[in-house]
């Protein structure tokens, strides 16, 4: 029997609604269930274009449906306004090569290469990409003379013009202002806990704090996921406002694992220590303020104070040593203070990510050079943005010449079917089509079933239009794809038996075209780079372990003296290692980003390549680290035979590193089996503060074998961190595509 509780908590579950963070879904859905109908009347029934009419109506759908720029309104109604300018202009050259018989499926390949390719510019950039290729495929798919190009031109920027005034004045949402809001509370939360890490804080206290900050800086963040689908912000801020939160967790994982982990130790208790810690928490509060709008924080005192921290510390362990303090104990209370000198590196970081993303200006030739470095990253291989771009250009511009050829009737359904169920990978693509033939079998059933009732009658589909609007703008985000395409078939019939009654038969050409469509996407998944993003993430991830053990090597051997003082920090071998592991890095990002769009896989999951990514960027801090250091004088020429003993598991680490790299590739480790010895280690620490006790002048030199040993350590204890991980992105990339 089953009781009215049950029956009620069942119906209650069966009715839940779909999930829509602040509403923004609705907010659209309305917005264009109002705007698009109201301009398609104003040009069908005042204006009386024929050319103007497709424009109107798809224009409006591409910018507020599928475009939907966030953030304030400023920022908002400049980023409709461009996209505007640039679908015009696409407008145009769509139609002035429309009437060739193979110039169109040419010029799709470059269009559509350039257009997907330039989702590497993120924010507004990326969010334009379907609208602006909407804009060309229209054009391009419905042949007509230079003649009619204003009224298409005319038709896209009264569309433009009608969805830049809906986005600023019909319930706009400012996600930023939620955004930052959680962000500020996660710096503010976050200086809480460096400001318990003086002298005198209560174990106690600093476990609160630590689960204080993590848990706002993971509700910062995952916030930022809920919303990062519609830019808020240009991409520079967008970008900057990433690596703010990615700054804020790494500074609670560094708290969480000290260098002295597990030892229980003395501390050097400094005033300069505590001077550090102050200037860390007026950055990171000031940092919090700059996002609501306050004063830009103030970086340079950092540096200051890390500069003076850094000789009273060298002084503290002289006079220890001098007052025969056992080694040990010195070494110990070294590795505290030298967690304090990581984060005060991030926290400086940090600040400047919180001014860019408040919306500092960079320099015009910073910017020309970001983007060229940008360019020139995503086309060097593995590369999935590369392989992203070129896999949309080809299969557009093969369903523009089948289209084409075969004279199709609504011809862009075909190619606009292309963008839809195209995925980065075969079995993703192959899933898609299943899922769009059942959703447009299910619209065209259910929307021909409703032009047979309506019939001749226009004012009954007049009255339908704005509801099928709605439905199709809702559920574009929020109900599922295969039910999104039943609610745009449905859509596109009554949109279609508007402009020319044509019944329920327009739904068996959507069919048709939708097949032809699904055919040439499956074949594209299948013939170019079928394995999708799992597969290229794993080979970025390798590329990245590489450079950067070589990025490591060459601050290790500065730190240690095997490379002449004079070539130590920022030499040009540094510099162009370190471009080479950005590089790296920012393909594995541009990997990731397409995994986290595939079907997701128990052996390889989200957190999990995550994890892997995030780890490089705790290896480039290393590098740039070892670099300042050796930059302000630490080498180890002075300590020779520690420097050599600390060599030889700086060299066991980076072939562990290799080892990894290797795996990735999907190739045999080269090299021999080996590990970090950290008795070794701090056999090789402890040896040259013995050293130090009786030779003043060994100073310099045995503090750089002790910065480096700390390094050394750390970037062990991750590289065990990472076997587990490292193997489930290897299994995950040798499974065939089909799986």
């Amino acid at each position: 029997m089953i009781y009215p509780q049950a029956l009620s908590r069942r119906l209650r579950i069966a009715v839940k609604p779909p999930r829509d963070p602040g509403y923004g879904a609705l907010r659209r859905a309305a917005r264009a269930a109002i705007v698009v109908p109201l301009a398609f009347a104003f040009a069908d029934l005042l204006l009386g274009a024929p050319q103007s009419l497709v424009f109107v109506m798809f224009g409006c759908f591409s910018l507020l449906v599928m475009s939907d720029f966030g953030g304030l309104r400023r920022a908002r109604a400049l980023a409709y306004l461009t996209a505007t300018l640039v679908g015009a202009a696409l407008v145009a050259l769509g139609t002035l090569v429309s009437t060739s018989a193979w110039l169109p499926a040419v010029v799709m390949l470059l269009v559509g290469f350039a257009i997907t390719f330039s989702r590497i510019f993120g924010g507004y950039v990326a969010a334009a990409n379907l609208g602006m290729l909407l804009s060309f495929v229209i054009a391009v798919t419905i042949p007509a003379s230079p003649d009619v190009i204003p009224a298409r031109v005319g038709g896209w920027a009264m569309a433009g013009l009608v969805s830049t005034l809906a986005s600023v004045a019909l319930w706009p949402r400012f996600e930023r202002v939620t955004m930052y809001r959680q962000a500020t509370k996660a710096l503010l939360a976050v200086a809480d806990l460096v400001e318990g890490m003086r002298p005198g804080a209560v174990d106690g206290d600093l476990t609160r704090l630590k689960a204080i900050a993590r848990q706002a800086v993971e509700e910062a963040r995952q916030g930022f996921a809920a919303m990062a689908k519609r830019p808020i912000a240009p991409a520079r801020r967008d970008r900057a406002f990433v690596q703010l939160l990615i700054e804020c967790e790494r500074i609670v994982d560094i708290i969480e694992r000290p260098f002295n982990e597990d030892r229980a130790t003395m501390r050097p208790a400094l005033p300069e220590g505590d001077q550090l810690v102050a200037s860390m928490v007026a950055a990171l509060r000031s940092s919090a303020g700059v996002l609501k709008g306050d004063a830009k924080p103030d970086l340079h005192a950092i540096e200051v104070v890390r500069l003076q921290h850094r000789a009273a510390l060298d002084r503290w362990a002289a006079e220890q040593l001098r007052a025969g303090r056992p080694v040990e104990q010195v070494l110990d209370g070294l590795d505290v203070d030298d967690t304090l000198r990581v984060v005060s590196y991030v926290t400086f970081t940090l600040g400047r990510h919180a001014v860019t993303a408040a919306g500092a200006k960079p320099d015009a030739g910073d910017a020309a050079i970001d983007v060229l470095r940008a360019i020139r990253t995503y086309l060097e291989s593995p590369s999935t943005v590369l392989q992203g771009s070129l896999r949309v250009a080809v299969g557009l511009a093969i369903a523009v010449f089948v289209a084409r050829t075969l004279d199709l009737s609504h011809a862009f359904w075909v190619v606009l079917g292309t963008i839809q169920v195209l995925r980065s990978n075969a079995l993703g693509t192959g899933r898609t089509i299943v899922l769009a033939v059942a959703g447009n079998a299910i619209g065209v059933v259910l929307g021909g079933l409703f032009a047979v009732v309506a019939g001749n009658q226009p004012t009954v589909m007049w009255i339908a239009f704005p509801l099928s609007v709605f439905v199709a703008a809702y559920a574009a985000t929020t109900i599922g794809f295969m039910l999104s395409q039943a609610a745009f078939t449905i859509n596109l019939i009554i949109v279609f038996n508007l402009i020319s009654p044509a019944g329920w038969q327009v739904g068996l050409v959507r069919i048709e075209d939708l097949m032809v469509c699904a055919f040439i996407s499956l074949l594209v998944g299948v013939l170019l780079w079928p394995h999708g993003a799992r597969r290229e993430l794993a080979r970025a991830l390798g590329s990245v372990y590489r450079s950067f053990a070589v990025y490591l090597d060459q601050g290790f051997d500065h730190v240690l003296g095997f490379v002449p003082a004079a070539a130590g920090f920022e030499t040009a071998g540094a510099d162009s290692a370190r471009k080479v592991v950005v590089r790296a890095r920012d393909r594995a990002d541009a990997a990731f980003d397409t995994f986290l769009t595939e079907r997701g896989d128990r052996a390889f999951d989200e957190e999990t390549a995550a994890f892997l990514l995030s780890s490089a960027n705790h290896a480039i801090l290393a590098g740039d680290l070892l670099e300042v250091i050796a930059g302000m004088g630490y080498q180890a020429g002075s300590c020779a035979d520690g420097a050599r003993e600390a060599r030889e598991q700086v060299h066991a680490l980076l072939g562990a590193y290799l080892r990894l790299a290797d795996r990735l590739d999907l190739a045999p480790a080269a090299g021999l089996e080996s590990r970090v010895s950290l008795p070794a280690l701090r056999k090789a620490e402890l040896g040259c503060l013995r050293r130090w006790q009786t030779d003043p002048e060994v100073g310099r030199g045995a503090m750089a074998v002790v910065m480096a040993g700390e390094w050394v350590q750390n970037l062990a204890r991750l590289e065990e961190d990472l076997e587990e991980p490292v193997t489930g992105a290897v299994e995950a990339a040798r499974k065939p595509w089909w799986r």
